[in-house]
């Protein structure tokens, strides 16, 4: 993940007028990267870690269920 992450100090409708124009190819990168963890997710969680107001990770977590093909009669 790249260095500098998304500020989320600020309400959404504020951020995106403090965000400094070199920042936007960083922010849509880190959406990117978001929507990509939430992509074909069936069951499970996406984490997103923040420290100090900045997104350092993100944590995709997937259940896949089997299921049992055996007559249990």
């Amino acid at each position: 993940m790249p260095a500098g992450g998304i500020s989320v100090s600020e309400p959404v409708t504020n951020q995106a007028k403090s965000i400094a124009p070199d920042r936007d190819s960083t922010v849509d990168d880190e959406i990117a990267q978001i929507r990509e963890s939430l992509r074909g997710l069936r069951f499970g969680s996406v984490n997103i870690i923040v420290q100090d107001g900045v997104i350092i990770q993100i944590d995709r977590t997937e259940k896949r269920r089997l299921r049992n093909n055996r007559n249990n009669s």
